[in-house]
């Protein structure tokens, strides 16, 4: 059966993959890293999307029952949207209040949480990069992410481990796989969330639509 091998091999694709082939895309091309476009930053988003799907996708269709609904609980109902819209944008308002506390009391400058974002929005020049940045980000991310992170790996650790530690360490490798310092706190908080979303209702659909309302109101924010 699939377990946490398959989710680790899916993890270091999703590193190795968009590395090989951006670094020979830009080595081909004579180009910085700063100075592609958005749309190139789109279909650069390919590769990472090799190991989010095709981890899952191997793992079920190879090892497991065939389909993702199955083993992951890729399902859908229509209760998932209003569910799913409200704990997103209810969880991106909650974490951006607390964590501007917390840095605060920190000392932390909290003006470097969501660079990484904001450099991307930056990037938006037009209507053809503003629709491609929703579909990256507010469409695409949060299918493959959740059936990656609260599918695979979630269901991987549970396996092994149980629940609770299965939130919690699902959660935690969310955020530290984005490679992001200063957003690590939010990406786990949300990585918390979106499991739990997971675990009570035993499908990834709310957890879906969650990512979409948490990032789409982000990529708003930065935008407006």
């Amino acid at each position: 059966p699939w377990g946490m091998g398959d989710a680790a091999v899916g993890t270091l694709l999703t590193f190795l993959v968009p590395l090989l082939v951006g670094g020979t895309a830009l080595a081909i091309a004579d180009a910085d890293v700063d100075d592609i476009p958005l749309w190139a930053v789109a279909l650069l988003q390919v590769p990472l999307w090799a190991g989010l799907l095709g981890a899952p996708l191997y793992a079920s269709y190879r090892k497991g029952r065939r389909s993702l609904a199955g083993d992951f609980g890729l399902r859908f109902r229509a209760l998932d949207v209003p569910l799913g819209l409200a704990a997103g944008v209810a969880g991106q308002v909650v974490l951006v209040l607390v964590l501007s506390v917390v840095y605060d009391l920190l000392g932390v400058d909290a003006e470097k949480v969501g660079q990484t974002a904001e450099e991307l929005t930056d990037g938006a020049e037009g209507v053809l990069d503003v629709v491609l940045l929703v579909l990256i980000v507010g469409l695409a991310a949060p299918v493959f992410e959740e059936l990656f992170y609260r599918g695979l790996w979630l269901r991987a650790i549970e396996r092994r481990a149980g629940t609770k530690l299965a939130v919690a360490g699902s959660s935690v490798l969310f955020g530290v796989i984005h490679l992001q310092v200063y957003d690590l706190l939010a990406l786990v908080g949300f990585g918390l969330l979106a499991a739990l979303l997971t675990v009570r209702t035993g499908r990834l659909g709310p957890a879906i639509w969650a990512h979409v309302a948490f990032n789409l109101t982000a990529v708003i924010g930065l935008l407006a």
